[in-house]
């Protein structure tokens, strides 16, 4: 059974972030502005009711739909909250908005329809094979490695980080990344999908390590929160100096 739980991630000055579980165990994140009352949702994995009740709690503006990748499990939320949201902006990489209408296709041919269909026997699965990606429509945004996205005084910082995806990127707001499947705590994401690649994601990993602090807290797609330092020391699969991916 796949548990929603709606916890209080952390606090810094003005910045608020409140995490909620989702459709198949993926964080989807609410970041936003406490004095400007601007707001931006990470990964809409699917119905985030505790996270819409703070937002009208709290008389929330929401500015952005940010998607660190185009795998369903990371955006088959949006379409409902788009009517409830009509001034917020979907931001996605082009490279993995191409991908999006090619990749059932492409996952019947790789995986075989007896795996799909057993797959889908599972009701949040069948929700990821029956999405419509058309229901997604076009996004307003294509960042770009070092864009900046502002909610009041936040600035949100766009690291582009393909592997685990060909559009894949983080979200960086001083101190804090919002890792996607990038990085996971003790792991990376997976490297089986569409256009996924092996060599980018260890040059995206490290490019982490390298340019952000150790301090940085990891929220990540999927799972716990680390640090950038705990993983440059005790990821399982990629450190600045070793690759284990066997």
């Amino acid at each position: 059974m796949i548990i929603v739980v709606f916890t209080q991630c952390s606090q810094k000055g003005k910045m608020e972030i409140i995490s909620q579980v989702t459709g198949l165990e993926t964080n989807c994140y609410l970041i936003y502005d406490s004095e400007s009352k601007e707001a931006a949702l990470i990964d809409v994995g699917g119905p985030i009711d505790s996270l819409i009740r703070i937002i009208e709690l709290e008389k929330l503006d929401v500015k952005y739909f940010l998607c660190t990748h185009s795998h369903e499990d990371h955006i088959i939320g949006i379409p409902a909250l788009k009517d409830r949201f009509p001034e917020a902006k979907v931001c996605l990489h082009q490279l993995d908005f191409n991908d999006m209408s090619i990749r059932k296709e492409w996952a019947y041919s790789y995986f075989g329809e007896e795996f799909i269909n057993e797959w889908a026997k599972d009701p949040e699965f069948k929700k990821i094979v029956d999405f419509d990606p058309a229901s997604f429509g076009e996004p307003d945004i294509y960042p770009e490695d070092g864009q900046i996205f502002s909610l009041g005084k936040i600035k949100i910082r766009t690291i582009y980080t393909p592997g685990h995806s060909p559009g894949s990127v983080c979200y960086y707001v001083e101190g804090f990344l919002f890792s996607g499947d990038c990085l996971f705590k003790g792991s990376v994401g997976r490297v089986d999908g569409l256009n996924s690649s092996r060599d980018d994601q260890i040059v995206s990993v490290r490019k982490l390590y390298k340019e952000l602090p150790d301090s940085t807290i990891v929220y990540p797609g999927h799972y716990e929160s680390t640090t950038i330092g705990i993983e440059k020391t005790n990821n399982e699969k990629i450190t600045p100096d070793t690759v284990n991916l066997n």
